[in-house]
């Protein structure tokens, strides 16, 4: 009987509390606030906030509420977030004006982190991030992680996380972020290639690559992302060495997606406006404008009413070509004298009359990208002044010439962190690409900083290097940032040894170029054999100075290994390492062929020593081929560099193509 009562006791306080508010017995150590006027963005903030925490505080409760929660004993810690629009109590410190950081309005995208002024033995302890706006929000809560928290922007890239901790307190701060001097500043999803191909579907990053990339670029202060490659480039649709990896088709519901996840971050999307993108695109005969320009329109109506495209806000144009990275042609035109500037500007007027019709609330943007620059000084093209304007490095900063007079328009560049000729591993160009920066600031072209990323992993020291220049290009010390990046990942004992190996390895890409560079003249040899005229466009002098100099990168970088933490050696291979250990076998292979060239080209036959020749070559490149089909130590990222996921420009030859070569000649 007794037992029989307990059972029924305990079956009906189960249902009572089943039936009372979840937050009854929420039992929470921090609690995060947000404004009761707080938009989805603020709440993603509040999200990812609280995932910070539990990744530094693994113990640790956190609770999420709008600003009317009711404290509780068990509160330790209070962090209220928000902008003073949202939240009922961030404004009231401004109409208090509890110090000089609230004595004038936040500048867009920054932010304020403040903690309770009332005394170091208050509780539950306050703690204010509060932004201009959504995107300033969000920089404040990354720049709590950063700073307390030691959340790293590339952990998923890095596999840097940070030393779990037992007690959870709130420091004592009062900081506010002073504005960037780059009002726009963009990464450009651009010959991705190897991230493409890595895994899932050939050519297509998919959408747990996307989110990652986006997740590191907010924490670094990227404002928008160019989604180019996302979109299905010519090439991958159209040339029989893609035709041959897969049959590409653009995936608009993954676009559609990663738009939105961009936006769901307070990040801004910028759209290529070319014409040849495989979903949907103009007829490849009908490139001449004079003709069809009524063609091109309706495709761009297309992409403003019909497609995910719609959505952006920012759409990219070149005076170029419409489906390719290169000049306009039309031949009935030049034969007739009709002049391309003229036309490209009537173009970017129409483009620019769409865009104002159906996204009023989106910038067009002009990028003069080679001979754009030359129509600009010819006065052959004159956009509108709404256009907002682009000026393009050669590569990594290297601008060559500058813009006599900027027009009245809004001026920002365009810089390679990465490139196509050097694709496959990064050339760090800390100095080079900070003081290009900084003259373009001392010209007043700062509305805009468009970033080259390539395969996003082999770059990530010159992405960030080119957020942290954007934001303060005038406090940016390229010694200090190396050493910060440095210790960051390898540990201050490693870190000026991991300097001089990166300054010799960029050192020995200023002999010959990067790797694709170096690839592409030894094919380019290769496919020359039989012509007595063939010119080397390196000398061995040139190649011996590259050997040299990443060799001796090379073994700095495997004398300071035992430098390293256990723990960063995986991503000490992957980034320091590999990269310098491709290079200098890529060189020697380009040494190997230009002394096998050399050997027939000087017409003397003797069998011994060819076969040592053609020996040397073929060996070099089977330890290329096969160092760059295993990869780093760093399994996470097998497949990554193989062989058959290079762009079309250029994979190393396949040994068969290197046989048939040797026999061919060895008779």
């Amino acid at each position: 009987m007794q037992n029989e009562v307990i059972k029924k006791i305990y079956k009906y306080t189960t249902i009572i509390i089943l039936l009372l508010p979840v937050n009854t017995f929420l039992y929470a150590q921090t609690v995060i606030l947000y404004g009761n006027k707080a938009s989805e963005i603020e709440h993603n903030a509040a999200d990812d906030l609280k995932n910070d925490i539990l990744k530094a505080y693994p113990e640790e409760s956190v609770l999420i509420s709008g600003e009317n929660y009711k404290l509780k004993a068990s509160d330790k810690n209070i962090i209220i977030i928000g902008t003073k629009q949202t939240s009922r109590k961030i404004a009231e410190l401004y109409s208090k004006k509890q110090n000089l950081l609230f004595s004038t309005e936040l500048e867009p995208e920054t932010f304020i982190l403040q903690s309770q002024s009332s005394g170091n033995n208050t509780i539950p302890k306050k703690f204010y991030i509060i932004g201009a706006d959504n995107r300033g929000l969000y920089y404040g809560v990354y720049e709590f992680s950063a700073k307390i928290l030691h959340i790293d922007p590339y952990e998923y890239w890095t596999g840097k996380k940070p030393q779990p901790r037992k007690k959870f307190v709130l420091p004592e701060m009062s900081f506010r972020e002073k504005p960037p001097v780059f009002a726009k500043r963009g990464y450009f999803d651009n010959d991705d290639d190897m991230l493409a191909n890595w895994k899932g579907r050939k050519l297509i990053v998919e959408f747990d690559i996307w989110k990652e990339m986006i997740n590191s670029l907010m924490r670094l202060r990227y404002n928008y992302i160019d989604i180019h490659d996302l979109l299905g480039r010519a090439e991958f649709w159209q040339w029989d060495y893609y035709k041959k990896m897969t049959e590409y088709h653009t995936d608009l519901d993954l676009v559609n997606k990663v738009i939105d996840y961009a936006h769901s971050k307070g990040m801004m999307v910028q759209i290529p406006m070319y014409l040849g993108w495989e979903f949907h695109h103009m007829d490849l005969d009908k490139i001449c404008l004079t003709k069809y320009y009524d063609h091109w329109m309706e495709v761009y109506k297309y992409y403003l009413t019909k497609t995910p495209l719609a959505k952006a806000d920012i759409y990219l144009q070149r005076p170029r070509h419409p489906y390719y990275d290169m000049s306009y042609r039309c031949k009935e035109e030049t034969d007739a004298g009709i002049k391309s500037g003229p036309l490209m500007t009537k173009m970017f007027k129409g483009l620019l009359n769409l865009i104002e019709k159906y996204n009023p609330h989106a910038v067009l943007v002009c990028d003069l990208w080679r001979e754009g620059r030359t129509m600009w000084r010819n006065g052959d093209f004159v956009p509108d002044h709404k256009i907002q304007m682009l000026w393009a490095d050669y590569y990594g900063g290297d601008f060559r010439e500058w813009p006599d007079d900027l027009k009245r328009y809004k001026f920002g560049i365009y810089v390679h962190a990465g490139i196509w000729l050097n694709q496959v591993m990064q050339d760090p160009l800390v100095y080079q690409i900070s003081a290009a920066v900084k003259e373009a600031v001392s010209r007043n072209m700062t509305n805009n900083m468009f970033v080259n990323g390539q395969d996003f992993k082999h770059f990530i020291l010159n992405l960030e290097l080119c957020a942290r220049v954007a934001w303060d290009p005038l406090g940016f010390k390229p010694a200090n940032f190396y050493k910060e990046w440095t210790s960051r990942y390898f540990g201050e004992k490693a870190s000026p040894f991991v300097i001089k190996s990166l300054i010799l390895l960029h050192q020995a890409h200023k002999a010959t170029g990067g790797f694709r560079a170096i690839m592409g003249a030894s094919v380019k040899i290769l496919e020359n054999l039989e012509k007595p005229e063939q010119k080397f466009k390196f000398h061995l002098k040139n190649i011996a100075e590259t050997e040299g100099l990443s060799r001796l990168a090379l073994e700095l970088a495997e004398e300071t290994l035992p430098l390293v933490p256990e723990k960063s050696r995986m991503v000490y291979d992957d980034q320091i390492v590999f990269p310098v250990t491709i290079y200098n076998m890529n060189i020697r292979f380009l040494k190997d062929v230009t002394l096998y060239a050399q050997y027939l080209k000087n017409g003397i036959h003797n069998t011994q020593a060819y076969s040592l020749y053609a020996q040397n070559m073929k060996n070099s490149l089977l330890i290329l081929r096969k160092m760059l089909d295993k990869g780093s130590k760093w399994k996470k990222w097998d497949g990554w560099t193989k062989c058959e996921n290079f762009r079309v420009f250029t994979p190393p030859p396949k040994i068969e193509y290197l046989d048939d070569i040797i026999e061919k000649y060895g008779k």
